[in-house]
């Protein structure tokens, strides 16, 4: 006959809370500790894994087994402790049984965490997971939507994004409903959550601090390019609120002359401070800001003018003013010459540096 050895596990340690000690070995010890169990907690799932293991005893032993069955427990305080008991528990059992082989009979999702630690003692030859209905499926949701929800609580990279990032944005919301603007809290929320999740989709923080601890020179023309930029950004919403959020062209018009020469202005101290930067380091890259240092100056006077001839003639559309004064054709010929600019520069700087490593 085969000597076998069924073994019930309660990984958590339900089965304390009912006065029965474990390791249990033995039919009878294991159907007492399943009625002591069941008249405490009859809706516990881990009383059919106790009749479930009870059941098959019976018939491996009708098969022509030798099993034997019994019961360990983990801990309800770690995973670290339960793991500990059980493979103590299991040590003490199979001293006593005298067989290696082992059926595990499980139920819930963690109480799979004990198959390493038995393997490390013992020949797992089957394992039985009992499933009533869809509670598995039910326990690993919870477990898995537990877990997050404690990561999401517990890590700082997480907790920001799904506490920080709310909190601020509720706290925005009703400091403004408090205010005499409280008939744009939604729009000014909203354009807040924009502007955070361009900033760390960009990741401008870390550009910035890159920038910023590089050089000094770095630094003023940071501190600028923001000045220059938050003053156009508030022009702007003072220009918005003035027209009265208004869409027709030649507000728009008012909007885009309002806060381009503050975009353009930001964008020129950023990449001065840069080419002033690789001047003194006598860099040869130092083109690349002068090219867009020059782009952003004709980028500018360009949408500065089709700005003008959209106020000129509001009765047609957008499009058709693009298209019948040919202003494609000029931005074509402007990011054509820059490309053409830009490519034969860089074959220079190559050129140069390859020479430069040869000697």
């Amino acid at each position: 006959m085969k000597k076998v050895l069924i073994l019930a596990v309660d990984y958590d340690d339900d089965i304390s809370r009912a006065g029965v000690e474990t390791p249990v070995l033995g039919y009878t010890g294991l159907l007492d500790a399943a009625l002591k169990f069941g008249t405490v907690f009859p809706d516990d799932s881990d009383l059919n894994v106790l009749f479930h293991a009870l059941h098959l005893y019976n018939q491996l032993k009708s098969e022509g087994y030798d099993p034997e069955i019994s019961l360990v427990s983990g801990s309800s305080e770690s995973h670290v402790e339960s793991g500990r008991r059980i493979g103590e528990q299991l040590r003490q059992l199979l001293e006593k049984v005298g067989t290696k082989d082992v059926v595990l009979v499980l139920d819930s999702v963690e109480d799979e965490f004990v198959i390493p630690i038995v393997q490390s003692q013992a020949n797992i030859v089957a394992v039985e997971r009992v499933v009533v209905e869809q509670l598995r499926g039910v326990e690993e949701t919870y477990v898995l939507l537990g877990k997050y929800i404690r990561k999401a609580i517990e890590d700082p990279k997480y907790s920001k994004v799904f506490f920080g990032l709310p909190g601020f944005l509720i706290l925005v919301y009703v400091l403004i409903s408090a205010s005499p603007y409280a008939s744009y809290a939604w729009e000014i929320t909203m354009g807040v959550l924009g502007a955070v999740m361009i900033v760390r989709g960009f990741h401008i923080p870390e550009l910035v601090m890159k920038r910023w601890y590089s050089s000094s020179v770095y630094r003023v023309a940071t501190v600028l390019s923001m000045i220059s930029l938050s003053a156009g950004i508030a022009l702007t919403i003072g220009a918005l609120m003035t027209q009265n959020y208004s869409a027709d062209v030649k507000s728009i018009s008012m909007y885009i002359k309002t806060l381009l020469p503050f975009v353009t202005l930001s964008l020129v101290v950023t990449y001065t401070g840069k080419l002033t930067v690789r001047v003194l380091r006598r860099s040869i890259r130092m083109w690349r800001d002068i090219v867009a240092i020059v782009f952003v100056v004709i980028a500018a006077f360009y949408i500065n003018d089709l700005a003008d001839v959209i106020v000129k003639y509001p009765e047609l559309n957008i499009l058709t003013i693009v298209y019948d004064l040919k202003l494609v054709n000029t931005i074509a010929l402007i990011s054509l010459a820059l490309i053409a600019v830009y490519v034969t520069l860089s074959y220079v700087e190559r050129h140069v540096t390859g020479s430069g490593k040869r000697t």
